[in-house]
């Protein structure tokens, strides 16, 4: 998978390069509207000239066609265009895949396959190129908004509430979304990333989900394993085969595969790693995880090595 999601030019947040159908209709639509709004106001300026340079009284028919009959076509033909592009951006040929996505503050708890499997990950979602998949939006505490610019609009998550987007996304690549509600201190440092990968490199991660987490293979790893185990840490956080059960934190299973750590903010490595493990306020203000900066530096960096082994 590491092969196909090299970043490249389409990394970017933007709207203004599509990667999903629901983007490229949406950015059609945008350029549409702006067109016409453009034409409407140089044609309302070219009148209102018009009328300034000429001496002469306003005939009753310009005010009802100016005033009145044209801005409702247009407006009704905006609106038409605007309610079939909707419509359409849901519209999809087969069953989709279903993923599952809750927004914590200030984290994405994400479960592939929620009806048969419950494959568990964070703050990283993977989906097939030109295949459809329904998001099901959920929130655990505040009301969160989920936004990936380049492949769909936002939809808002809301506690008690279950919302769906059906999303298929067009160009293999990385991608990057955001929370877009205001949800807190870290509402700014709440970010994910979206990767794009072929039809069979999807079913090769999922398959890769239902397995328990990398062996720890060197003394140091092994004694990162068991600080990780002896500090509490399987109190919030799940690692398959090592801690199981948790759901209030991220789950580690494959933490050191993700491109970035603390919901999209920083690389990951084992530098980032060992900061926030010690002082996570510092990175994330806000978030729920306390600081282990109690932990002797040869412990802290042998859990920053071992959870960065985990892929």
């Amino acid at each position: 998978m590491n092969g196909e999601t090299t970043l490249g030019r389409f990394d970017t947040q933007t709207a203004l390069v599509g990667a999903g159908t629901g983007a490229e209709m949406t950015l059609v639509l945008t350029v549409v509207m702006t067109v016409a709004a453009a034409v409407i106001f140089v044609a309302v300026m070219g009148v209102a000239w018009w009328a300034w340079r000429r001496e002469t009284n306003v005939r009753p028919w310009w005010v009802w066609t100016g005033g009145v009959v044209v801005p409702v076509i247009t407006l009704a033909l905006l609106v038409v265009g605007s309610s079939l592009t909707l419509a359409a951006i849901g519209e999809v040929d087969e069953e989709p895949a279903v993923i599952e996505v809750t927004g914590h503050q200030y984290w994405w708890d994400v479960i592939h396959d929620p009806r048969d499997r419950s494959l568990r990950d964070a703050n990283e979602i993977v989906l097939p190129v030109d295949q459809p998949v329904t998001l099901r939006l959920k929130s655990e505490d505040v009301i969160h908004s989920f936004w990936v610019p380049s492949i769909s609009g936002k939809m808002d998550m809301i506690p008690g509430r279950t919302n769906a987007l059906t999303v298929t996304a067009t160009r293999i690549g990385r991608f990057r979304g955001q929370c877009a509600e205001f949800c807190g201190l870290s509402h700014p440092l709440m970010a994910f990333e979206v990767v794009v990968v072929s039809t069979e490199n999807y079913a090769a991660y999922l398959d890769g989900l239902e397995t328990e987490a990398r062996d720890a293979d060197t003394l140091q790893r092994t004694r990162g394993r068991d600080v990780f185990i002896e500090a509490g840490c399987p109190a919030c956080h799940a690692i398959r085969g090592v801690a199981e059960g948790a759901r209030i934190g991220p789950d580690l299973t494959r933490v050191g595969g993700r491109a970035s750590l603390g919901a999209g903010m920083w690389a990951m490595n084992v530098g980032n790693l060992a900061g926030w493990i010690a002082d996570v306020q510092d990175m994330k203000p806000g978030a729920q995880m306390p600081s282990y900066n109690h932990l002797s530096g040869p412990d802290l960096r042998a859990v920053a090595h071992y959870l960065e082994s985990l892929k």
